[in-house]
Order: C-alpha cells, then structure tokens, then sequence
C-alpha cells in the first residue's frame, strides 16, 4: 500500500444529541432498508407518517448524511432547493421543519445556533444505523440480498441530493452484502448503553467536531485550533464526557502531523495519553486504537500491533472509514493484496467524497493488477482535490508507463498546471524520445535532492516519519532501471530499519519484478 499515507484525519461521528437521557428505546423509526417510511411500532406497516418526498429526503440526509451529527443549513437548501434564492431557500427550509416537528415532535428537529441542524436519535432511530453498528437484521430469515436500501426514492430538481442518494445506496448495498458475508461467522454486536451525560458537553463537542472535520478535510489552522476550545469548554460542562476526551486526542495528533504544535514527539505523546484516558471512560470508542495503530506502524515498526489497533477499531465501530483504510494500509504492507482492496472499498463505500481515501483506493487496485481501475479511483481523487500530489504523480506515472504521453501532457496542463507542463508539451512536441528523456532527468533531479535529505536525517521532520524519503528514492531508481541502486539502497534502509522492508514490497515498480 501507499507508503506516503498521512496521519488520521477523520474521527468516528459523535454521539446522537440526549441519546443516554433517555432509557426507552425511540418511538419513531425511519426506515430505509426498503421503501422509506417512518412510524411508530403500532402503525401499519406500510403507512408512513410523512409522504411528501421533499420532507423524507431532508429527514434521510439529517439521519444518514456524514460526519454524523449537525448539518449545516445552506448545504440543505443547496440540495433540496437547488433553484431557490437565498431568502426562499431558507424559508423551505423552515416551513420543512415546522412540518417535520409537526408531524414528528417538537423535539424530533434539534439545532445549534443559527446554522446547523439536526435529527435527535433519543426520539427517532433508523435501520441503517443498526445495519452500520452489525445489529441487522433482526430477525435471522429476513435476507440481505432481498432487501433494496431507499427502494423506488426520488426527489424531483434535486439533482445534486439524488447524486447524494444514489451513493448512499451503494454504500448500503455494500454493507448489506459484508452483513451478508459475516453473518455466519461473526455474532451481532451488543448494544452498548451509554451513561448519562450533560446535554451542553453533547451540543460543545459537536461543534467542535464540526470543525475538527472541516479543517481535517483542507480546512484552516484557526479552524484546529477552534475545535480544541470546543473540547476543553465539553469537559468543563462535563468532565467524564468521553467523546470530548477523543476528540482532544484527534486535535493533538492532527496538530502534531501539521506540525500546529511542536515538538511532533511531545504532541503526539499527548494525543496517546488521551486516547488511553478516552478508553478508561468508555471502552466502546474506537478513535483511540486507530492512534494506537499509527504509533505503532509508524513510529514503532510494530505491524502485529498495528494490525491488532486497527481490526479493533472497525471491530468496536464499523462505519468508521478511517479504521478500514488503516486496515488497508497495514494489509498492503503484508502484501495481503485482496484483503487490502476489500478494506479501501468499504473506507470509500462509507466516505465517497475523501480524496485520501480514493487515493489509497488507486493504490489497492493497482497492487492486485487492476490498472484500469486504478486509474479510474485516480481521476476521481483528482475531481474532488486537483491539487492531490500523490494521486497525481500516480496517474503521470501510469500513463507514461503505458505510452499515452497525449494524455500525460494533458495531464500536467490540467489547472492548476504543474511547472514543467510547456517543457513537456514541447518534448513530446519533439518526439516520444525527447519525452523520456525529459521524465528521466526530472526523475534524475528529485533522486539527487532525495539523497540530500536521506544522508542527512532529521527525527523532528515530520513528513519523513510518514513517508520516508528513501522509499520515494527506490521507487524513482525502479523506474528509472537503475536496478543495482534499486538493491543498494533497499539493503542499506532495510539494514537500518527492518519494517521498511514492508514498504518496498507494497511499491507496484518493485511488486513486478517478484514472483
């Protein structure tokens, strides 16, 4: 797998608002596994207590949508009003949820401040949920396969919500299909009940879990910064609250992969510590062990250990996207190749829209032979972030690999275009013969400066804890030919360091040349 895989930046999604207030399970159920309905266990089971199809979808996205937990309102209006102005969006949008606090119950719709609005889970539950969490069926012979998650739904001019459904039907076909696998093997889950806690330690965490996830997805350093003072101001409302707890653990290992705070050694110590104290007020969280697993592939070479973090954290939680890839990622490396790819297709199941997450996707495809599709996750990683570097120079690698140097050139005049772009129009303009001969003194030049920095280590720099530079050094001399440089330089890293050995054998320039 990918050796360049950066520290964790998603967390699992917060818990429901109230949701441990309350010691009887919810009344209301919304039902997506089939037609979608929602009503109360005495109801008829093919009535519905909302109908009109623009009230179920915003219930759906409010329940279903991720991160779990507030929406904000102006992405609700884009999907389901797309056409409205500002002032008659947010006027559908609440005439929406008048109605569905009238038809569900005036705490049914919960908010914080102005902007983010949400499903209250006490109140309302969901069969997906239960299809995430492993607890469905609940019933045995009720089958998988029979079942069509959001059966015959549509939102008339909603274009960009029904692009929205369609994947949050093929993410739950997916999980359908893994219920479907492991159901024989492997016994549902317990419900866990969780302790009380205070209704503001909730409502402050989900703010900064709000923005802990939009800066964690290319958003901003005040916006890290902000999400810790939402943590700390949760465990002043509550000092026990777990999740609060979790989410100070991911602000410290992101600030210490950012390089926010520094030293990276001391930071992420502090993301450690907090996570084992996470664990000690609640053992059902599985944040803590997907830092544990970083600590131990990256700093520790310990893959056993690592492998144990991460199958725990997908195992305490199955929709958390993060745990799976880090899965993947530790598969790669074990060369366990089918394993790996089925690991980054359900991580992209459940997150279709991380370009990290497609990236690492290419990168399983590619290692099992499926350059096609490898190249089709590539594009698609670089729809969402057209600056990705890796996926980027992945894709430039594969098309050169292959001959199609139109398609390579194009590619690098892609905006933003790459700063070599008009020499490489030119070379190719000159011939294919001038065109290698360019890519091989690019790749000449990056190898010399490589050699700088590997002759010259530093501990404190971060990107060559997770993605170190004599990695990137073999897999350049593979492509160049250069075997004999190939074999010294793996000896010597591999000499120094034993768990890199497992880096080398993920790389698909070094793969092809072993049985």
């Amino acid at each position: 797998m990918e050796p360049r895989t950066p520290f964790p930046t998603v967390c699992a999604a917060p818990p429901p608002p109230r949701q441990a207030r309350l010691n009887s399970a919810p009344a209301l159920r919304l039902h997506t596994l089939g037609p979608v309905t929602v009503r109360e266990p005495t109801d008829p089971a093919t009535t519905s207590r909302i109908s009109q199809p623009r009230l179920l979808g915003l219930l759906c996205y409010l329940a279903l949508a991720r991160p779990r937990g507030l929406h904000a309102r102006d992405t609700l209006i884009a999907l389901l009003w797309p056409d409205a102005d500002e002032a008659q969006g947010r006027k559908a949008l609440r005439n929406a949820l008048h109605s569905l606090r009238q038809k569900l119950g005036d705490g049914a719709i919960c908010t914080a401040g102005d902007q983010l609005v949400g499903v209250d889970f006490a109140l309302i539950s969901c069969d997906a949920h239960d299809l995430e969490r492993g607890t469905w069926p609940a019933h045995a012979s009720l089958q998988t396969h029979d079942v069509e998650p959001l059966h015959g739904f549509h939102v008339r001019g909603a274009a960009a919500f029904d692009r929205w459904l369609s994947g949050e039907r093929d993410r739950l076909r997916t999980l359908l299909q893994r219920r479907a696998d492991i159901a024989v093997s492997m016994p549902s889950p317990s419900v866990h009940q969780p302790r009380a806690q205070s209704p503001d330690a909730w409502v402050l965490h989900a703010r900064g879990h709000y923005l802990f996830l939009r800066t964690a997805h290319g958003g901003s350093t005040e916006d890290l910064l902000q999400c810790r003072d939402y943590f700390h101001r949760a465990l002043d409302a509550d000092p026990t609250f777990a999740p609060a707890v979790a989410g100070l653990s991911n602000f410290y290992a992101v600030a210490a992969r950012r390089r926010v705070l520094t030293p990276f050694h001391d930071v992420f110590a502090e993301a450690i510590r907090l996570s084992e104290q996470t664990l000690t007020l609640d053992m059902t969280i599985a944040i803590p062990h997907v830092h544990f697993g970083v600590k131990a592939l990256y700093l520790d070479g310990d893959l056993p250990r690592a492998e144990h973090e991460f199958l725990t954290a997908v195992a305490k939680d199955p929709t958390y996207a993060e745990g799976h890839r880090f899965v993947g990622v530790l598969h790669g490396l074990q060369r366990r190749h089918t394993e790996a790819l089925q690991a980054m297709e359900l991580a992209v199941a459940l997150e279709p829209d991380i370009a990290l997450y497609l990236s690492s996707l290419a990168a399983a495809r590619q290692a099992v032979g499926d350059v096609g599709g490898a190249e089709e996750a590539l594009r698609r990683t670089l729809l969402l972030e057209p600056r990705h570097g890796p996926a980027r120079d992945r894709l430039l690698a594969l098309l050169e690999s292959s001959g199609r140097f139109a398609e390579a050139v194009s590619e690098r005049e892609r905006h933003p275009a790459m700063a070599d772009a008009g020499a490489f129009r030119a070379a190719f303009d000159a011939g294919e013969a001038a065109y290698r001969q360019l890519a091989h003194d690019a790749m000449q030049r990056e190898t010399e400066q490589l050699l700088v920095r590997v002759s010259t280590p530093d501990p404190e720099r971060v990107d060559d804890i997770f993605a170190p530079p004599v990695i990137r050094l073999v897999q350049l001399y593979a492509r160049m030919g250069d075997h004999k440089r190939v074999r010294s330089w793996r000896l010597q890293a591999q000499a120094a360091r034993p768990v890199l050995s497992h880096w080398f054998d993920a790389l698909p320039e070094l793969q092809r040349a072993q049985p």
